[in-house]
């Protein structure tokens, strides 16, 4: 059985229409396909380790139909049974994950591969604790997280009067680069303190501090060139003060992951990060917007099962 958990307002519509599609597909009924709907951010979480926890010993995948960030929610729901597979449809306006994860379908063709031939492929994502909060406790990113510009980018992306704007004129695709433009103009470096692997670094202020499993993010900006999902370590892009309009054009290479070639980026690998600040820093995780004062970040210690094609 296979357990499908569906973004109905992902991609503008996409996922739903993409949906009903896989609904008529006679596989659906042939695998006794079983589907729920979210209905709020933090839903799918709450149905991932719900439906796991009931169907464990014949649930053969979860497919998740949605944006990165349904994924983001699938993940940490079955973070303790990381023995369930994952089998991603992108249907979002990022789908990031789908880039690094190299997966070279899509929609209804993915969903049969899925079923028909699925091909596990273990994958190490990374774990982050914010402000130390034990109680709360250890997530998962399958993305990035990132500080600085990073976080209010994402702010500025996810403001619902924004978010309704891009999807009238059916341009969700560009709703980073908008958004990017817009928080270009308010950006002011943010200061920390940086420790990667247990050893502090000697920068103290930047324009954003990012680290990603893999090299994409903003809807196929390539910002860690170098990084593999299937790596063991972290990707850490930093990316020191800099004029607004250098802030700009280091961006439009981005997409071309050529901006690692200026003097202000600098890049590093290693399994722990630590960054603190004594003041708020806007951050993003998986295109999930926020502040904290500091974070823990290292390589998960189990991997997660996905499906790919």
């Amino acid at each position: 059985m296979y357990i499908m958990i569906v973004n109905p307002a992902a991609g503008n519509g996409k996922a739903m229409n993409l949906f009903r599609r896989i609904q008529k597909e006679p596989l659906y009924k042939k695998e006794n396909c079983r589907s729920f709907l979210t209905q709020e951010p933090g839903h799918a979480e709450r149905l991932a380790l719900q439906v796991t926890k009931i169907h464990r010993e014949t649930l053969k995948g979860i497919i998740v139909l949605g944006g990165d960030g349904t994924l983001h929610e699938v993940v940490n729901g079955i973070r303790h049974y990381s023995e369930t597979p994952v089998c991603f449809i992108p249907a979002g306006s990022g789908n990031d994950f789908a880039r690094g994860l190299t997966l070279k379908k899509g929609g209804l063709k993915l969903f049969r591969s899925y079923v028909r031939n699925p091909k596990k492929k273990k994958v190490l994502l990374s774990d982050y604790i914010l402000n130390q909060r034990q109680k709360q406790g250890r997530r998962t990113f399958i993305n990035s997280i990132g500080f600085g510009l990073d976080g209010l980018v994402v702010a500025a992306a996810n403001q619902p009067k924004y978010r309704s704007w891009t999807r009238k004129f059916h341009i969700t695709k560009l709703t980073y680069p908008f958004a990017l433009l817009q928080s270009i103009s308010k950006a002011k470096p943010i200061h920390f303190e940086l420790f990667l692997d247990g050893k502090q670094i000697n920068i103290n202020q930047a324009m954003m501090v990012t680290i990603t499993n893999h090299s994409y993010y903003g809807g196929g900006m390539r910002i860690a060139p170098k990084a593999k999902i299937n790596s063991k370590g972290l990707s850490i892009l930093v990316v020191k003060p800099i004029s607004k309009k250098k802030l700009l054009a280091m961006f439009v290479s981005v997409f071309f992951g050529l901006h690692t070639r200026m003097k202000e980026v600098e890049e590093w690998r290693a399994s722990t990060v630590h960054i603190s600040s004594e003041q708020p820093l806007p951050f993003q995780v998986d295109g999930q917007s926020g502040s904290c004062f500091d974070c823990s970040i290292k390589k998960a210690e189990t991997s997660t099962t996905f499906y790919s094609d």
